[in-house]
């Protein structure tokens, strides 16, 4: 039997069926009437052979276009509904799966660390909070501070914090203070004793200070730039009793050629008299080479020595500037010029300086120390003073008036 033979027997049986009674079309039409008065309803069936038939094929029908996952699904939803478990949480039980019920929540822990991987230990290193990672620059920078004093002997060095691209001065006790360092380009200036130094990085700054004239006292700083304010660094050196006597005779000299060459440079600058050996240089020669001569134990040509000093000339210094005990011992007389040899004695406490200008008059025309001019306790020597002999005649011949104006 073909498919179109089987078609038309189901459509005749399909037809017969249907108006075979009116009655049990009603009952198969699972649709409440419209109008119940025309089409009598029986409650009574439940599903008839019709209805079922139709809905079998119309099922068929789309379960042909259906996915076969989706028509098993409906299908399994349609089957007989058994009464399903359900765990605890009220989830259902799935046949065939163990389910292990529990009266309490689970209790859950936090994950751990991973397991240790066979390796070198790497050692903890605690987080800086500041500072730097830099020892040394750390230790620096705990020592700032705005005012510093650093005590530093001869030969050796010192750290000392400075602030970078700010003018820092460093104070020595130096009269003339000389600066040595490699990095050229770092702006440095001195005045005396006094270092201003900026440096333009954050890169130490090597530099030596010392007394111009005597390398023996150089120091060695390292200057540490940090991002601190500017510093004023009070740097005292601590040199033994040698090198202080020898720095302290040192400074003196300088201090007596300073003030040798101010009071030639301020003579010059008056008139120029030929005879004068305060403003002219012929004169200035052969005065000081006769008060070397003197000084070398010798008498120079034309004078006479003598030892009779008058008791008002045998002082000639002044004793509240000189400050020690000094004597004229010894007198040279010439035809024009008178040279007093003085002696000079430390009879205090503490180192004495010689100074020139203490015996200065208006007779004198040089006065010279060529043996030693800073003096220990106990210590002597000679200072020589070249006088002008005709000095007090000329003075005589002067001739003045009285002053309408005063007494005098």
């Amino acid at each position: 039997m073909n498919k179109s033979a089987l078609a038309v027997i189901l459509t005749v049986a399909f037809s017969s069926s249907a108006f075979a009674a009116e009655a049990d079309v009603a009952a198969d039409i699972p649709v409440t009437p419209m109008n119940a008065s025309r089409v009598a309803v029986d409650t009574s069936g439940s599903n008839g052979n019709i209805a079922n038939a139709v809905d079998q094929a119309i099922m068929d029908a789309v379960a042909k276009s259906m996915p076969a996952k989706s028509v098993e699904e409906y299908k399994a939803s349609q089957q007989a509904q058994q009464p399903v478990g359900v765990d605890s949480y009220g989830m259902p039980i799935v046949q065939g799966t163990k389910v292990k019920t529990v009266d309490d929540a689970p209790l859950y822990t936090q994950q751990g660390q991973p397991p240790a991987i066979a390796a070198t230990p790497v050692p903890t290193v605690a987080p800086q909070v500041r500072g730097s990672s830099d020892p040394i620059t750390d230790s620096v920078r705990s020592k700032y501070k705005p005012h510093q004093e650093v005590t530093i002997a001869p030969g050796h060095g010192e750290l000392i914090p400075v602030a970078a691209g700010l003018q820092n001065r460093i104070q020595t006790p130096f009269k003339d203070a000389l600066v040595k360092t490699a990095d050229m380009e770092v702006p440095i200036q001195t005045d005396g004793g006094f270092v201003y130094i900026t440096p333009l990085s954050q890169a130490p700054i090597g530099i030596m200070v010392g007394e111009r004239g005597m390398p023996e006292t150089m120091v060695s700083l390292t200057l540490m730039p940090l991002d601190v304010p500017p510093v004023m660094v009070d740097v005292k050196v601590k040199m033994d009793a040698t090198t202080k006597a020898k720095h302290a005779e040192f400074i003196a000299k300088l201090q007596a050629d300073k003030e040798k060459n101010d009071f030639l440079t301020e003579a010059r600058k008056g008139p120029t008299i030929e005879n004068d050996p305060r403003v002219n240089t012929e004169h200035e020669n052969r005065a000081t080479s006769l008060l070397a001569e003197v000084a070398g134990g010798n008498i120079p040509n034309g004078f006479d020595i003598t030892t009779d000093i008058p008791a008002e000339e045998r002082y000639p210094c002044d004793i509240v500037r000189m400050g020690m005990y000094h004597e004229v011992g010894q007198r040279m007389i010439s035809g024009r010029e008178i040279i007093d040899v003085v002696l000079v004695k430390n009879d205090i406490n503490g180192f004495r300086e010689v100074r020139e200008e203490y015996c200065l008059a208006d007779d004198v025309i040089s006065v010279g120390v060529f043996d030693r001019a800073t003096l220990a306790p106990g210590e002597t020597t000679e200072l020589y003073i070249l006088r002008d002999k005709l000095y007090n005649e000329k003075l005589k011949r002067v001739r003045t008036r009285p002053r309408l104006t005063s007494s005098y």
